[in-house]
């Protein structure tokens, strides 16, 4: 995974806040479908991983000692965005799948960072893209530590897509 995530920082870096998004958005179903390959399983097993690797991320205790732990990402909502920025380039939520947001607020370069807004009832979720993608990429580092063992998984990840640079040799074909 190291490859995606450093990717993704490089893309922090360099203030190419879309490739940090994009790849934020895509990496969970990288992790969800090694631990489980095939087709047809898109949404359940994304949804689970985020779940499991990104919703404790974006809980927190609101209204003091007595008050309430509150998702304001749920994975329901991270695979709607997943497929609004990836498929469609746009932020608002399909209104047939909305879970607790209408639409998410990315900004960039700000401290501000996971407030929920219901002004008017729109619901929206304004978050930072370099804390937000971060978020992802230590999720899904963790992730890789905790799989190191699991032989299956491992295979999978031997099939990942690598980027070749010149001078590589692939099938016995060295390419320039």
């Amino acid at each position: 995974m190291k490859r995606f995530t450093s990717a993704g920082r490089r893309a922090i870096e360099d203030r190419n806040w879309y490739a940090a998004l994009t790849l934020a958005l895509i990496i969970p179903e990288i992790c969800a479908s090694l631990e489980d390959p095939g087709v047809g399983k898109v949404t359940k097993r994304y949804v689970n991983w985020c779940r499991k690797w990104i919703e404790p991320s974006f809980t927190r205790r609101v209204g003091g000692v007595h008050g309430m732990d509150y998702v304001f990402l749920t994975a329901e909502d991270m695979f709607q965005a997943r497929n609004s920025v990836i498929h469609s380039g746009m932020g608002e939520i399909d209104p047939a799948k909305r879970d607790k947001l209408d639409r998410f607020e990315f900004f960039a370069e700000t401290g501000s960072h996971m407030n929920y807004s219901a002004a008017g009832g729109d619901k929206f979720l304004q978050l930072s893209v370099e804390q937000f993608a971060e978020t992802v990429f230590q999720a899904a580092e963790a992730w890789d530590e905790g799989v190191e063992g699991d032989a299956a998984i491992q295979a999978e990840k031997a099939k990942l897509l690598v980027i070749h640079g010149p001078g590589s040799i692939v099938g016995g074909i060295q390419f320039r």
